[in-house]
């Protein structure tokens, strides 16, 4: 069965905050929240704050079930740097054993920024794709070993275009290795093309001084391996988070959980929640 998992800004809350949107979660009648990357970073530096965010949250009868990697320039597994890897490796055997500690099924990484004019070398992208390799090669037995699926996520770089990802299942053929799907970095990259001065792709491709590679049909190329799903919408050229309209998901076999990953903005939780649940009503 498909869980509907919601990911919330708990940061800009305070402990009398958090607990009042538990409550409105609880209250909407969602079970289930994601452990998201501020929260599991935090984790990784002391699990006493993940310890006492989660008891909180079983006081409202919620729990987790899909989680999001720590990411950024230096964190992500595709980081090219060798002087880095290890602690790049470790921060994420990390985050698998948090996941396996509270039930944690699927947890989605970034694959990495491709970005020559920050780590300083003229590399191209076979350089950062095989470091992405390696990196999966050395966490995959830890995932195997804790149950948890590692999935990796389409943002708008090169690295993570569908033609690198789909290789990269190809090579492994893991059942503990899959995809995310997000819908909304699926339409910068599927509409992208018609807002030629505004949109947010360019720099991703501009970096590594080759041409963007558009996306077409995104959602049935990724299907057969994907785990979990981030829906949200945006206007095609900035990475905005708004309430999603209705994507066609029932082709994706793998598919565990479908995650909201909208921001609040001025809508309630219950105004949230109705919404994702009429969109997945007949998955």
């Amino acid at each position: 069965m498909k869980r509907l998992t919601h990911n919330y800004p708990w940061y800009k809350g305070n402990p009398e905050d958090q607990r009042a949107w538990m409550r409105e979660f609880a209250d909407a009648g969602e079970r289930y929240i994601v452990l998201n990357y501020r929260l599991l970073g935090e984790a990784c530096k002391d699990p006493a704050c993940l310890i006492d965010f989660h008891a909180e949250m079983r006081n409202f009868g919620l729990d987790f079930a899909d989680a999001h990697a720590p990411w950024g320039t230096w964190i992500d597994p595709g980081m090219p740097l060798e002087a880095w890897h290890e602690q790049v490796i470790l921060r994420h055997r990390i985050a698998i054993r948090l996941c396996a500690q509270f039930g944690i099924d699927t947890l989605t990484f970034h694959t990495g920024s491709a970005a020559n004019n920050i780590f300083g070398k003229n590399l191209k992208l076979d350089d950062y794709r095989n470091m992405l390799i390696r990196s999966m090669e050395e966490l995959l037995p830890d995932a195997e070993k804790s149950g948890v699926i590692l999935a990796l996520e389409n943002v708008w770089n090169p690295l993570n275009h569908s033609r690198v990802l789909l290789e990269i299942m190809e090579y492994f053929r893991s059942p503990h290795l899959g995809l995310c799907y997000d819908s909304g970095h699926g339409n910068l990259m599927e509409k992208g093309m018609s807002f030629p001065d505004k949109t947010c792709v360019s720099p991703a491709w501009d970096n590594l001084c080759i041409p963007i590679e558009w996306e077409e049909n995104l959602i049935e190329k990724m299907a057969p391996w994907m785990v979990n799903c981030h829906l949200h919408d945006n206007n095609g050229f900035q990475d905005e988070h708004r309430l999603p309209g209705e994507k066609e998901l029932r082709k994706a076999p793998r598919l565990q959980n479908i995650q909201n990953e909208s921001n609040p903005h001025n809508n309630t939780i219950q105004q949230i929640c109705t919404v994702f649940r009429e969109l997945i009503k007949e998955l």
